[in-house]
């Protein structure tokens, strides 16, 4: 099972996601906790040139590119070896995040990549996706507080608040697409409320899961 967490910078989802593995593993189950762009070694080197302050040159195209590259390693090397050996698989991040950052964020035409989405990413599609909604002028003010100063944001946070904007209302519509992958929290409730949420679906899935499979 694939479990991604999505959502704009600042969203506090990575937190979630650490939350939510603790409380797994707890429970008995085999879990990977995971992240794009940068979950394997190849990913590392290509998350430094997408995040780098300093190459502001990097074009949208290869912007789009170089996270694709980075998905289709992470989904060969990491996540579906996970899978195929009983895991259940979160990932900090999945292809929503491509969609909602390049397509609408960006603009760039993601037709670009449609063999690429179809043949390779698509037959993978997450089993769910909690998307953590948050107004982007919060999310940015949170982003600063963690960094101490705007001066320490990296390439993709020091983009204009239109730009998350655009995002978030990408990432609203792509919810409208595909009601029954995501479930939506408030970002701002507490982490221990949003926690909880998330465990009590975890706990109706899995157990659907179960019930399927014991069926068979």
């Amino acid at each position: 099972m694939l479990i991604t967490f999505e959502g704009i910078d600042g969203c506090g989802k990575t937190t979630q996601i650490e939350m939510a593995c603790e409380w797994l593993e707890k429970q008995g189950y085999a879990v990977l906790s995971t992240f794009q762009p940068g979950g394997t070694e190849v990913g590392r080197q290509i998350r430094e040139i997408l995040l780098k302050r300093k190459n502001r040159s990097l074009l949208q195209e290869t912007e789009l590119l170089l996270y694709l590259a980075d998905r289709v390693q992470h989904l060969k090397e990491v996540i579906l070896p996970a899978i195929e050996d009983g895991k259940l698989v979160l990932s900090d991040r999945f292809h929503d995040s491509t969609v909602a950052y390049q397509g609408f964020g960006r603009g760039v035409d993601l037709s670009l990549i449609q063999s690429i989405e179809e043949n390779v990413i698509n037959p993978h599609a997450p089993d769910l996706t909690f998307l953590f909604r948050i107004d982007p002028g919060v999310s940015m003010k949170r982003i600063d507080d963690q960094r101490s100063s705007a001066g320490q944001r990296d390439r993709l946070e020091k983009e204009p608040l239109e730009f998350f904007q655009r995002i978030s209302d990408g990432y609203d519509q792509l919810v409208q697409s595909s009601p029954q992958r995501f479930v939506c929290f408030d970002a701002t409730a507490s982490r221990k409320q949003i926690h909880q949420s998330i465990i009590r679906i975890l706990k109706l899935r899995l157990k659907s899961i179960l019930s399927q499979e014991n069926r068979s």
